[in-house]
Parts: C-alpha cells; sequence; structure tokens
C-alpha cells in the first residue's frame, strides 16, 4: 500500500519547490526582504510558544533553520524536534528547500529514519515542521563511548544502509549522509540509528537543475569529508543514489578506522576548488595504511573497537577494507549498485560468504567456501588445529616434547588422511561436515595403540563433533573407549578421566539413557571424594549435571535436591565449570516450573536473570528470558509473557542467528502464547517455523522437536484442523514414547492433548480412555495438586 504524503504532495512536486527557490522573482525577493524586518521581531526563543508545542531549547542551528527541543502537550503529551526556518531566511528559494526536507522526511516510514509528525506556519508565516525527537549520540560517538566491536559496527551500519535504501525506494537521496546525521539511541537494551536531517535531499523522480545545489556564495551543499565526487563537481547535473553509496562508504571507513579517508584540515586548506580537486582526483589511502600510520593515536581507537592495533590492522587489509573502498569508487559505475547490495556485502563479510567487492579468482572463491561452510571446515579446523596442540599439551606430562611433536605429526597425518579418504569418491568440495566424520572413526582402532594417551585424546575430541552433530551413539562409544583409556594409564580421579567421565554421561543422556548418566555420576563422586576431598569442585559440577539429568528423566524431587545442594555449594558463576551453560538458578527454576510451582519458578528466573549485567547479551540471558515468559504464560499473564518473549526474539536475531536452537525455543513459546491469546493464525505460523527449523537443526528424533511438534497439534486441533493435528499427535506421541517412555510428564502431555483433539472429534471413548491414562500418570509422576492434573480433570 502506498503511503499518502504528510503534506499532500508527492515526490514529483519537488521539482516545482525547488524550482522556486532557483527562479524566484525580483518582487519576491524584495518581499521576503520586508518580511524579514518583522521576522526579526517575533523570532521564536526558548519559552515561547509555537501552536501546541512549547520551545524548551535549541538543539542545533544549520543554514537555514533552527532546530529546538520542544514539548507536545496534546493530543498526545510528548517531547519533539521543531525546526523552523531562521529569521531572514525566508526567501522564495529557501521556503522551497525548507519544504522539500518536509516533504522528503513525510515520504519517509522506517524505524531508522526519524518521522515527521506536524508541520505549520509560525505567526511571523515562517514555516516548521515537528519530526520524532532523537535523544542520541552520533553514531561514531555512540560506537566509540560503548567500545563496540568491529562486528556491532557492522551489524549497525546494516540497519543504516536499509534506511537509506527505504529512501531511495521512495525517491529520495539524502546527500549529507554523516555522524551528526545518523543518531544512535538505546531502546531495550538495543541500540537503534535513526538519519536526521534531509535538508539537502534531492527528489530522483523530478531530475532538478544543478543550480539547486548552490547557494548565493557558491558553496557546496553537503559536507565535503564525505561528499562524493559527482555531488563536489558542480558543473554537473545527474546526481543519484549512487552520491548516497559514497556517503556510507566513507562513514563506513570512520567506523572501522576512527579516522576521515581525508584529513579534514587538508581537505579544507585552499578554499573550494581544492577541496573539489581533492574529491575528485585524490584515491584514500586503505584503511589499514590509514590506521598504522596514525602511530599512539591508533592505540586508543583499537581499545575503542576491543582490540589491538596489530589485530585491527590486520582484519583492516584486504577483505574487510575492500567494501568502503568499492563504496568509494571515484567512478560511481564502480561503486555498489544500491544501499541494499551494501548491506548485503557487510553480510557477506560477516557470514563468511564470498564479497561482492572482492576479486573474482578461483582461489578466492574456494577459501570463501571454505569459510562459507563453517560446520563442515570450522570442525575440521578446530580438530586439526586445537586438537593438535591439546595433543602435545595432555600429553607432555608423559612423554618428551620431541615425542609430543612426533604425535603431533602423526594425528596431523591421520586427520588429514582422513579428509582426503572423505572424498575419494568426488570433489572435496562437495563433501559434508558428516563425510569427515564418518571417515575419521573409520581406522582409528588399533592406529596408536602405542601411544594410548594420544588415541584418547583424539577420540575425546571427535566425540565433541559428533555430539554436536547429534549423532550420540557414535559419540558414546568414543567416548566410552578414551574414558576406559584415562582411567587404565591415568587413574579414575585423573582430572582428564573425570572431564571424559563428565562428557560421556552427557552423551548418555543425549541417548535417552538418563539413569545410565546418574549411575555413572554417582560412581565418579564418590571416586572424587575419596581422592580429593568433599570441596573439590568437580564435585559441584557433577551434582549439578546430576539434576539436569533427573530432570529430563522426570525426576523432579532428586533434580531439586541436586540444584539445591549445587547452588549451596558454589556461586552461580564458575569459570571451571564448562557447564555453565545450565545455571543452576535456571535448572531449578526449570524444574519448579516442572512441578506446577510456577511464583517459585519465577523467583528463580528472575534470581538467574538479576545476576546478569543489564547491558549484557547472550544466549545464557536470552535462554533465561524465554524460560521467564512461559512461567508468565502459563500463570495467564499473557500480555506480559508477549512482551519478554518479542524482547527476547528481537536481541537473539541480532546476537546469535535466525536458526539458533535457543531462538527457535522462544519463537515457538511466542506462538503459544498467542494461541491462548486467541490469535491461531499467527500462533500456527510461528510453531511451524520454528517447527522447520529445529527438525533441520536437531533432527526429528530430538525432544525440543517433539515439544513444538505437539504444540503445533495443540494448535491444529483449536483450528479444527483435525487431520493434521491427528498426524502430528501420533508423530509426537511416538518420538515420546521411544525417548523418554510411557509414564514421562511429557508423554503424558501429548497422551492428554490427544485425548482433547478426540473430543473435539466427539469420539468420546477415545477421548475418555486417552484422558484417563493421563489423568492417572499426571497424579503418579507430579502428584493430585499439579495443574496438569487438574487439566486432565477438567
Amino acid at each position: 500500500m502506498v503511503r499518502e504524503s504528510t503534506f499532500g504532495k508527492q515526490p514529483e512536486q519537488l521539482k516545482r519547490l525547488f524550482s522556486l527557490g532557483v527562479h524566484g522573482s525580483t518582487a519576491e525577493v524584495e518581499d521576503a526582504a520586508r518580511r524579514r524586518a518583522t521576522s526579526d521581531l517575533l523570532a521564536e526563543k526558548p519559552g515561547s510558544q509555537i501552536d501546541r508545542y512549547r520551545l524548551l531549547r535549541i538543539l542545533g542551528e544549520g543554514g537555514m533553520g533552527i532546530v529546538y527541543l520542544a514539548e507536545q502537550a496534546e493530543p498526545i503529551k510528548r517531547r519533539v524536534a521543531l525546526k523552523v526556518i531562521k529569521p531572514g531566511m525566508d526567501s522564495t528559494r529557501v521556503i522551497a528547500r525548507f519544504e522539500a526536507e518536509r516533504q522528503a522526511l513525510a515520504l519517509l516510514d522506517h524505524p531508522n529514519i526519524a518521522r515527521v509528525h506536524d508541520a505549520g506556519t509560525t505567526e511571523a508565516g515562517r514555516p516548521y515542521f515537528v519530526m520524532e525527537y532523537v535523544q542520541g549520540q552520533p553514531i561514531t560517538e555512540y560506537c566509540d563511548h560503548h567500545r563496540l566491536s568491529i562486528e556491532d559496527r557492522l551489524r549497525l551500519f546494516q540497519q543504516v544502509c536499509l534506511a537509506v535504501q527505504h529512501a531511495h525506494q521512495k525517491g529520495i537521496i539524502h546527500r549529507d549522509l554523516k555522524p551528526s546525521n545518523i543518531l544512535v539511541s538505546t531502546e531495550s537494551d538495543e541500540a537503534v540509528p535513526k538519519i536526521i536531517d534531509f535538508g539537502v535531499a534531492k527528489a530522483i523522480a523530478a531530475p532538478l537543475t544543478e543550480r539547486t545545489l548552490e547557494t548565493e556564495d557558491s558553496r557546496l551543499l553537503g559536507t565535503p569529508e564525505y561528499m562524493s565526487p559527482e555531488q563536489a563537481d558542480m558543473a554537473t547535473e545527474d546526481i543519484d543514489t549512487r552520491t548516497d553509496i559514497y556517503s556510507l562508504g566513507v562513514l563506513l571507513y570512520v567506523l572501522l578506522t576512527g579516522v576521515l579517508p581525508f584529513d579534514s584540515d587538508t581537505l579544507r586548506t585552499g578554499g573550494i576548488e581544492h577541496i573539489r580537486q581533492v574529491i575528485r582526483e585524490t584515491d584514500p589511502k586503505t584503511p589499514s595504511t590509514r590506521l598504522t600510520k596514525l602511530g599512539d593515536e591508533a592505540r586508543k581507537l583499537a581499545e575503542n573497537r576491543r582490540t589491538e592495533v596489530a589485530a585491527l590492522a590486520k582484519r583492516l587489509h584486504r577483505e574487510l577494507e575492500w567494501i568502503p573502498l568499492k563504496a568509494m569508487r571515484k567512478d560511481r559505475a564502480e561503486r555498489y549498485r544500491s544501499a541494499a547490495e551494501l548491506a548485503d556485502d557487510v553480510e557477506n563479510y560477516l557470514s563468511g560468504a564470498p564479497l561482492i567487492a572482492g576479486p573474482l579468482g578461483p582461489g578466492y572463491r574456494v577459501k570463501k567456501f571454505i569459510r562459507r561452510n563453517r560446520v563442515l571446515v570450522g570442525g575440521i579446523a578446530a580438530v586439526l588445529v586445537v586438537l593438535l596442540a591439546g595433543v602435545v599439551a595432555s600429553t607432555t606430562f608423559a612423554i618428551k616434547a620431541e615425542r609430543a611433536r612426533s604425535n603431533q605429526q602423526e594425528v596431523s597425518d591421520y586427520l588429514l588422511s582422513s579428509v582426503m579418504d572423505a572424498g575419494r569418491d568426488g570433489a572435496l568440495l562437495e563433501r559434508t561436515w558428516e563425510d569427515f566424520l564418518d571417515n575419521s572413526v573409520k581406522g582409528l582402532e588399533g592406529r596408536f595403540e602405542d601411544q594410548p594417551l594420544v588415541e584418547a585424546k583424539l577420540r575425546y575430541s571427535l566425540a565433541h563433533k559428533h555430539m554436536d552433530a547429534r549423532k550420540p551413539e557414535t559419540a558414546t562409544e568414543l567416548l566410552e573407549r578414551a574414558y576406559q583409556i584415562r582411567r587404565q594409564h591415568l587413574g579414575p580421579a585423573h582430572e582428564d578421566t573425570t572431564q571424559a567421565a563428565l562428557i560421556l554421561g552427557w552423551a548418555h543422556s543425549f541417548a535417552g539413557r538418563h539413569d545410565v548418566a546418574i549411575g555413572m555420576y554417582a560412581d565418579q563422586i564418590e571416586i572424587m571424594r575419596e581422592a580429593r576431598g568433599h570441596g573439590y569442585w568437580r564435585i559441584r559440577q557433577f551434582i549439578s549435571a546430576m539434576g539436569h539429568m533427573y530432570r529430563r528423566a522426570g525426576k523432579y524431587k532428586e533434580a531439586e535436591a541436586c540444584y539445591n545442594e549445587a547452588l549451596k555449594r558454589r556461586p552461580l558463576s564458575d569459570p571451571n565449570d564448562p557447564l555453565s551453560l545450565v545455571p543452576r538458578h535456571k535448572g531449578l527454576g526449570q524444574v519448579y516450573m516442572a512441578q506446577g510451582r510456577y511464583a517459585e519458578a519465577e523467583q528463580a528466573f528472575r534470581e538467574a536473570l538479576e545476576l546478569r549485567s543489564p547491558a549484557e547479551v547472550n544466549v545464557r540471558k536470552l535462554s533465561l528470558m524465554k524460560n521467564l515468559a512461559t512461567v508468565y504464560r502459563a500463570q495467564g499473564h499473557y500480555e506480559e509473557a508477549q512482551q519478554l518473549c518479542e524482547t527476547a526474539l528481537d536481541t537473539m536475531c541480532k546476537e546469535i542467528g535466525e536458526d539458533h536452537w535457543v531462538r527457535l525455543g522462544a519463537k515457538c513459546e511466542l506462538g503459544r502464547i498467542l494461541m491462548n491469546r486467541g490469535r491461531l493464525p499467527e500462533a500456527e505460523t510461528l510453531i511451524s517455523e520454528a517447527l522447520r527449523g529445529m527438525r533441520l537443526k536437531r533432527g526429528d528424533a530430538d525432544g525440543n522437536t517433539l515439544t513444538f511438534i505437539n504444540a503445533l497439534a495443540v494448535v491444529c486441533t483449536k483450528r479444527s484442523d483435525y487431520t493434521d493435528a491427528n498426524d502430528l499427535f501420533v508423530e509426537a506421541l511416538e518420538g515420546r514414547r521411544r525417548t523418554l517412555g510411557e509414564d514421562h510428564p511429557e508423554t503424558l502431555e501429548t497422551i492428554n492433548d490427544f485425548g482433547v483433539l478426540r473430543r473435539e472429534q466427539q469420539r468420546y471413548d477415545e477421548a475418555e480412555s486417552l484422558l484417563r491414562q493421563a489423568l492417572d500418570g499426571r497424579e503418579r509422576k507430579l502428584g493430585p495438586d499439579h495443574p496438569a492434573c487438574f487439566e486432565s480433570m477438567h
């Protein structure tokens, strides 16, 4: 739907407005002079009133207008930015240009562009318009103040590019993009950039003569440091969207390096002709070169980006600096075709895909293929690099350094041969991560008979990769052998043996063998107590892990006891605990939730969240927000649940990506909340999207996948899509029975929901049978006072 202009004008009418600014008559100029004398007496000041807006203070002043912070009393009480033409500047030309800015902003509707609220004229007859008050810092100052990393700066820059793309699609070129015109504020702990000041904007839909760009004293219209060559060459009439691409390139250059491509003092020395000549003819130094020549200043710039000078310069060299340099090409045909394409190339860099700005040679493409396939090559790199270093470190105590180097070479040869063998029957780059994993296990038996600790380390590292690939059975076999080797050669209480036991238990748990994991952990705890005493930190870690196993097995009282014991024994944050992704408060909250003790669950999740910094954003915190939203939903606080879940989702997208399993869980939870609020189509869409993502991420048999299937089946039941609901319930019930057992609370949940479907289908005998089965199981497993039992009773 085309958005109507607030001021009743379309982009093509800007031509007429700008034309008035160029061709104003002598009579009009004389009339403007007479008005100036009167308007000086009526000049607005802080404390005065313009219509329903009370002026508070001056925010800024440009060539033709003054911007005030103002307060609107009605119909909405809010603070706004009010821009009014300066007294004495109200010639036909200036008014036309001012009106053009009003119209440009009115055409735009984007979250990263300041919105226009109102417009009018003062008592003195000078036009004004009212826009959103952006209480922020220029984008470069914000980035430095918050010491944003290169990745965070690039993400922020992408938002700016997409806002510029929106303006271009509406037929508007900004022509003065620079940090002071891009203000960044923090909303819900998220950095939000907003573009302001379209004072020199140009309408694409109506080509304008270049005379419009000139003021009476032939000054450049715009900011020289960010000005494109064609904009600096005032003789040319052909200004298009690529002039903004150039300015975005300069902005990115500054965000990366902290300095301008052309030093301001040098650029502005010699007058306007010198400025034009430099912009049109001089190529800027590459960002990496510019940075390394700054001396001591470079150290501060690197610190503002949370890195060191050498690391920053190395990162800028070649790929990263290709992007701003392409955007700043003198020949605009060689720049990015659009702001969206520039944003896409930034995304290419962040994701490891080939850059549009990069060379097209085959070597570059192959390298980028490897970087793009992070799952495959990331795992191989971890094994070939990290593992090799680990082999040396873990065996140095038992063998000499020379022997360690020999072992490192043997492991390297073995893994490289695994990679080559995986691609023997086809092109190597067509192989998958799973191909490499499968091949890496073949031939391992007997390969390191005289080097058992090397074999144990290799098996341990490969098991981690198999667990990441959701292959718990193979991982368990590898870990079992690694554990036995370490137990035999290092002893049952050795740190490496204990670590292998811990991960082996997790592998059993992933495969659904929670009781096996719990029994093994109990034995290992006794071994550690005898060898290292009751205060050994690993004991606390194992107790907490046992709590997780009990919870997954549906034994909530035992899980609660474990989590409480772990909380008494240690603080939540322990740098030595690799299982800190499952904080004790979170585990306890999940146990309370499963038992229907919602108030206690809410308190536990809140306590866990309070231990996190308000500004912190990571998977642990986002997962806790999703858990808290689930508690709100269970208590019927749907509005609070929805707000928290939506906040978590928006934050997760930027922090961990669209397809992270935690974000998929939050998306499913939001779907459930909307289902409870009666918004069934939206709920079905969200849960279906989450289910598709989880099937790809974790497979059909994963516990999260089965939970999503059950949730979608419930939505289908409520929408009377009984055939789809039946098929989904069958899949969920079979999967939960297979992985959790007949009497697990999650299995009983599916049986209960299946009974509701049969009731809705008026198949009452089947419905009663299923619901009685669910009720009996829930009373037995959860106790007669659990909310789930009341649900089945009802």
